[in-house]
């Protein structure tokens, strides 16, 4: 695993609407607001990561429930129930403005590396509410990875072990809150890059601890674990 760049992105770093599109949200702040509209926290552990390991950054601050980077085109998903129905127009000017550049931009960037011959470990960095439908979530951090993937497989298992060591209090899971080869962003990358360059992880933390004492030993473990383990002195 040593030797690899590292790119870190932030899908759902923002719940911005720009003014052309409020009109779609009216009565609407609350749900912008929440977890819904927006991964609360992720961008400020993006950031500290891209800090510390001197890593390339991108990040979407355009709400989800405008257009959302982190699903693929024919996923249902793409479009939410505020944008689902507006003519298509105005659909494939989201497209033009938010999606496609913002993941052509990170795309490009991982060829840019793979064409220097170096292989990339490319962290989508994500943030999840801690009670879902009734249903209050034990894990802490999630590490999501394709299964079919030995590489990725074997780097989140050495992963995971390194942080069971450095946060005994947390508790870390493989393939949780989520499973790593749903439909993202990643996803999708995978399909343009082998397993022996391209290492796509989504990294989810669990939003009660965002703003926190917590948090900062938690990011800090991030990367004090990927320094040492995973990357050249």
């Amino acid at each position: 695993m040593r030797g690899r760049k590292i790119l870190i992105s932030c899908e759902h770093a923002g719940n911005y609407v720009p003014k052309d599109y409020k009109f779609m949200f009216a009565n609407a702040e609350e749900t912008l607001a929440s977890h819904r509209g927006w991964d609360p926290g992720s961008l400020g552990i993006a950031k500290y990561l891209a800090r510390h390991l001197e890593a390339p950054l991108f990040y979407q601050k355009v709400s989800r429930l405008l257009i959302e980077t982190n699903r693929s085109l024919d996923n249902k998903e793409l479009f939410s129930e505020y944008t689902h129905n507006v003519d298509k127009n105005i659909k494939n000017t989201l497209l033009a403005k938010y999606y496609h550049p913002y993941r052509e931009e990170i795309e490009h960037k991982i060829s840019d590396f793979i064409a220097h011959g170096e292989p990339v470990l490319h962290l989508s960095i994500h943030t999840f509410t801690p009670e879902l439908n009734g249903i209050v979530r034990a894990v802490d951090v999630g590490l999501l990875y394709d299964e079919a993937r030995m590489e990725e497989a074997e780097f989140c298992k050495q992963w995971k072990a390194r942080l069971d060591n450095m946060l005994p209090e947390q508790l870390i899971m493989l393939n949780c809150p989520y499973n790593g080869a749903d439909d993202g962003f990643t996803t999708y990358l995978r399909t343009r890059f082998s397993g022996d360059v391209y290492l796509g992880i989504e990294l989810e933390i669990n939003q009660r601890y965002i703003d926190t004492p917590t948090m900062g030993k938690i990011n800090e473990a991030f990367s004090q674990s990927l320094l040492s383990t995973f990357l050249p002195a």
